[in-house]
């Protein structure tokens, strides 16, 4: 009897072991932790027009993708005055955006181009508009004209 019992102990040590020892040679895998990309943080550009009297502000927030969301204000001289949102992108030294605007309680949609005249400055573009399912566009955007007095010059941004 003490042989079965001293050989069941020894064939029971055997397997924990072996077991333990098995498991020895395994390295633990650990998942590679999850990080999140950082935020992008837009940077922020202030833009400003002045003809005589009147007053055109534009402040846009730029991401590396060169999509630009915004403010655009014309401020005229006893006139009533419109503002809105702008939403557009970059594509090289040209700025293409839509401007849903609010001017005499009517709620409207425009498209604007501004070409990259320097570094701290852009020329709103000019040309024959019309209608197009409510929003007013260039007709032909090859005949846009970069002429006009409207230039904006970069300015501090105000918080």
């Amino acid at each position: 009897m003490k042989a079965i019992y001293l050989l069941s102990n020894v064939i029971l040590l055997a397997i924990i072991t072996s077991s333990c020892m098995g498991n020895k040679n395994k390295e633990a895998v650990i998942p590679p932790a999850e990080v999140e990309a950082p935020m992008e943080t837009p940077k922020k550009e202030c833009y400003q027009a002045v003809i005589e009297k009147d007053t055109i502000t534009l402040s846009v927030d730029v991401n590396s993708v060169n999509e630009f969301t915004g403010e655009l204000n014309y401020s005229y001289f006893e006139k009533d005055k419109s503002f809105g949102t702008i939403l557009g992108n970059v594509k090289g030294d040209t700025i293409f955006a839509d401007y849903k605007f609010e001017s005499e309680g009517v709620t409207s949609i425009r498209e604007l181009v501004f070409l990259k005249k320097d570094a701290n400055s852009y020329v709103e573009g000019h040309g024959e508009m019309i209608d197009a399912n409510g929003k007013m566009t260039f007709k032909d955007k090859k005949k846009i004209k970069f002429d006009s007095n409207v230039v904006f010059n970069k300015i501090d941004c105000k918080p």
